[in-house]
């Protein structure tokens, strides 16, 4: 996404002979270590300490063998679901733990989904902007959700791309379907009406 103009957090890619001394010479801290192809942020970790570090590279590592360090964004964390084209309601994420885990999106009961996200609509409908503009960038059809961080002076800055998001019930995508007037069901219909067009 950074190759296309888009505002992301500075990163890093790793190899496994990275060493923890030039990651931070390069990001500073904190920073989250990712392995890229992977979802639900598994192997993800939030460091912040220099001697944290290794362990976390090593743990990505054991996932993915592409793996990046990318400098932390201190701030409000959104997501935004998009449907055939067109964003839908943003939602605010809320956790307790250092950031939205494997453990926050699944096990814990403390984290919070805000929908509406409290954002001014100006702000919201920028947020949703450069939600479809990443969308687009990165060739992705039909519907799909992309995640945002916003700083301590309100800019936007892209996290991560989900292809296939969850669809059950209670999953963000029908959430925010729910707040635009949009029912599971229909929502369903929709992703599928949509599918068979893109095959057409």
């Amino acid at each position: 996404m950074a190759k296309q103009g888009l505002p992301t957090p500075k990163y890093v890619r790793l190899t496994r002979q990275s060493t923890p001394q030039q990651i931070v010479e390069d990001l500073g801290l904190p920073i989250v270590i990712k392995p890229v192809n992977e979802g639900s942020s598994i192997g993800m970790s939030k460091v912040n300490t220099l001697e944290a570090l290794q362990q976390a590279i090593d743990l990505a590592f054991e996932y993915d063998a592409e793996v990046i360090a990318e400098q932390w964004v201190n701030g409000a964390e959104y997501t935004i679901s998009i449907l055939n084209g067109e964003a839908l309601p943003v939602i605010r994420l809320k956790t307790p733990r250092e950031f939205y885990d494997f453990e926050a999106k699944y096990l814990a009961n403390s984290t919070e989904y805000h929908c509406p996200c409290g954002l001014a609509e100006a702000d919201e409908k920028r947020c949703q902007e450069l939600a479809v503009k990443a969308f687009n960038a990165l060739n992705m059809q039909g519907w799909g959700r992309i995640d945002v961080m916003a700083d301590q002076q309100g800019e936007f800055y892209l996290l991560e791309a989900n292809s296939v998001p969850g669809m059950t019930d209670h999953s963000l995508v029908p959430m925010a379907a729910r707040q635009a007037g949009i029912s599971f069901e229909n929502l369903v219909g929709k992703i599928l009406q949509g599918s068979m067009e893109l095959k057409r």
